[in-house]
């Protein structure tokens, strides 16, 4: 039940732009380490329930769940902070012969980048931007990745 919610969340929380096979990997990646984190942060039944409907409530261990996520994945830093640089990379990565679909993850990027501008209480632990972010993220998806147009 957590690895399918999970998997599901992934797909709304970061590759939402993203709309071929080529993806897999990354998602798989992703995949893999948010069920770790999950393992070290366990989300409640009613805290799955809320991510389904992506909403991430005020639970210090989903915040957790989601800062160790992106902490082992690059997408932020040591200091809790979102990472540009691991995002660009990541990019490269998985899509290196895929331009357009590189220039999508760095509009999210740049989109959601102010996180790193708002104070939170926890510094590095990352739970609290993690939070801002994983909201910055449902909030600008739309908007970045025009998700109601077909991409081809």
């Amino acid at each position: 039940m957590v690895y399918f919610v999970v998997k599901t969340l992934f797909v709304a929380v970061f590759l939402i732009c993203v709309k071929a096979d080529s993806e897999e990997d990354l998602k798989q990646v992703f995949v893999d380490v948010l069920v770790k984190c999950a393992e070290e942060f366990p989300p409640t039944a009613s805290e799955i329930e809320m991510l389904k409907d992506k909403k991430l409530g005020e639970s210090e261990n989903v915040k957790c769940m989601f800062a160790c996520t992106y902490k082992k994945t690059g997408m932020m830093n040591e200091k809790g902070e979102l990472s540009m640089e691991g995002i660009a990379d990541l990019g490269k990565k998985y899509y290196a012969d895929d331009p357009e679909k590189t220039k999508q993850i760095l509009k999210y990027a740049e989109a959601c980048k102010s996180v790193n501008d708002q104070a939170v209480s926890d510094g590095e632990k990352g739970c609290e931007r993690a939070a801002l972010l994983f909201k910055c993220t449902i909030e600008k998806a739309a908007e970045v990745y025009n998700l109601f147009t077909t991409h081809t």
